[in-house]
């Protein structure tokens, strides 16, 4: 299939094997065709593997991440979606680069990019008529008892986000396909876009709003790297004045943060202080949503958290409350799988971690390990 997306630059750090298609997507097209696979499954490889990283992820720490997606689905693309903090307090910030998004997408799926009831991808149909865009070549769904509503399905895409960043940009991307959805209907178009059903690995997420979590995450991605000087020049370098004086800013935030959540979670019968609600908490809530017609849950098919009790900044008690939560949901398949003595986003890291965390990552594409 000839490629219809725009590559935009080549970076020559550590992601320099990817096309940069905006400031915060990357796309990687391996030149293999094999569909052979590193672990034996009982399904064929994925058809794309999206990545979400986490808020503020340096490039080489992604590559970390990218590189054994290679090896274990050598012929498979990967979307990868960088997080900023921005992307987390404001989404729609994000949304411009979707334009850079949603062609991969639907490049690779074609048909299956349909909500239940829809026809073909990019089919509009006005009033009676029908008429056939030109954003696949791909066959439209033969009636009502086609894959595209079936819960059984197989799935195609898998999902790997990571920490709360990583889960926004998901519900982003969610939102956004919707939001096309509707203002297509406005127009007479019915176009429904919705993602193809797909698995999801939750890496070190979701996470509550609590006070010392939340801080040490604005700490990383705000505060300027401490003096590597030593006692007592260090008191007086220009990185120890910086930190002193965004500290306390800082605390200020998550003060405010931390209230406007207690208030919102409390008095949710009153829409203006339920609006106050963090995001990390309304976020952590709309991930089991399936409710028909928003987009979230509704094709996913399987589920996976990676996590940890030594994890500084996601409560590993979140993590296993939204399991159990999202295990409740209709038809939901639910895996956890629990590290010892790793820390955030580096569940991979350590003496025969990364063995474990690759293996599991490739068992749950093939289907084993249900809880």
């Amino acid at each position: 299939m000839a490629s219809t997306t725009k590559a935009v630059t080549k970076d020559n750090g550590p992601l320099s094997f990817m096309t940069r298609l905006s400031q915060h997507v990357y796309l990687y097209r391996p030149t293999t065709t094999s569909t052979t696979t590193t672990t034996s499954r009982h399904r064929p490889p994925p058809k794309l593997v999206l990545l979400f990283s986490w808020m503020g992820a340096r490039d080489p720490h992604i590559a970390k991440y990218i590189t054994p997606y290679q090896a274990l689905f050598p012929s498979t693309p990967i979307l990868l979606i960088k997080s900023e903090m921005k992307h987390i307090f404001k989404p729609m910030s994000f949304w411009p680069e979707m334009e850079h998004v949603v062609p991969v997408l639907s490049e690779i799926f074609g048909s299956d990019m349909l909500r239940p009831g829809s026809r073909s991808f990019g089919t509009s149909i006005r009033d009676t008529e029908s008429t056939t865009t030109a954003l696949t070549s791909s066959p439209p769904a033969s009636n009502s008892n086609s894959n595209s509503t079936n819960p059984e399905e197989d799935p195609q895409l898998l999902i790997h986000l990571f920490s709360n960043g990583g889960s926004s940009q998901l519900l982003s991307l969610h939102t956004y396909l919707q939001s096309q959805s509707q203002s297509q209907s406005q127009s007479h178009l019915h176009l429904r876009f919705r993602l193809p059903s797909h698995l999801v690995i939750f890496d070190s997420a979701p996470g509550q709003m609590a006070y010392l979590p939340s801080y040490l995450a604005l700490s990383h991605v705000l505060l300027p790297p401490a003096s590597r000087l030593r006692f007592p020049l260090w008191l007086f370098s220009l990185s120890t004045l910086r930190r002193a004086l965004v500290a306390p800013l800082i605390h200020a935030w998550v003060s405010f943060l931390w209230t406007c959540n207690f208030l919102g979670r409390r008095v949710r019968s009153v829409p203006l202080l339920s609006a106050l609600e963090s995001p990390l908490g309304r976020g952590a809530r709309e991930q089991n949503d399936a409710t028909p017609g928003k987009g979230r849950a509704e094709r996913e098919r399987g589920r996976m958290y990676i996590y940890s009790e030594e994890d500084e900044l996601v409560n590993w008690r979140d993590v296993e409350g939204h399991l159990a939560e999202a295990r409740r949901q209709k038809g939901m398949k639910v895996r956890g799988e629990k590290f010892g003595g790793t820390g955030h986003v580096g569940h991979a890291r350590g003496k025969g971690n990364e063995e474990r965390y690759w293996g599991v990552v490739g068992d749950f594409w093939g289907g084993g390990g249900w809880l």
